[in-house]
């Protein structure tokens, strides 16, 4: 599995460093797969998708691997390529289109009952930086303001309030898409 990883670097120079990531990420990656898919081959599957997504990106990563910020972003990203592997898999057995959210997200369901996946990855991607982190450690990671004011050195209220703002920007982008389609 590295060794594919390692011929999707685009600077050679950066295998060493990717070895390292690899070492220490590794093992998270698999637990957090293994938490929302059902079986070990599913969780290895994504853990190589997770990797083979960093090794694309290895080039724009100047972290230190020991940073907190750093570790909490490989923890979103596993979680949410696992996310959209448990729902591809459900879709796949059930041969239906799924779009309950409730599962994962601590979003209403009467905000996103008939939004999949991709159009909610691509309306929170759409979202400027830092309100992008806002919503992950709110939505994904249910931290409270408190602990994301903490983590990412800002005041409670202004963690609210970019909340609100992140939250208000997504279900406008879900409610435009639904009615081009």
């Amino acid at each position: 599995m590295i060794s594919l990883c390692l011929m999707l670097l685009q600077n050679p120079e950066d295998k060493p460093r990717f070895e390292e990531f690899y070492d220490k990420f590794y093992d998270t990656i698999f637990y957090i797969s293994k938490q929302h898919l059902k079986t070990k081959e599913a969780a290895e599957d994504c853990s190589q998708e997770v990797l083979i997504h960093f090794a694309k990106n290895f080039h724009n990563i100047t972290q230190d691997f020991d940073d907190k910020k750093f570790r909490n972003y490989v923890m979103v990203i596993s979680k949410c390529i696992a996310i959209d592997m448990y729902r591809k898999e459900r879709k796949h057995k059930n041969n239906v289109v799924d779009y309950d959210l409730e599962d994962f997200y601590s979003i209403g369901e009467e905000e996103f009952d008939i939004c999949d996946t991709m159009l909610l990855k691509e309306a929170i991607d759409a979202l400027p930086e830092l309100n992008k982190q806002v919503f992950y450690l709110k939505h994904i990671y249910q931290m409270s303001a408190i602990e994301i004011s903490k983590e990412l050195n800002m005041t409670e209220p202004m963690v609210r309030k970019r909340s609100m703002q992140s939250m208000q920007f997504v279900k406008n982008y879900v409610k435009e898409a639904m009615k081009d389609e």
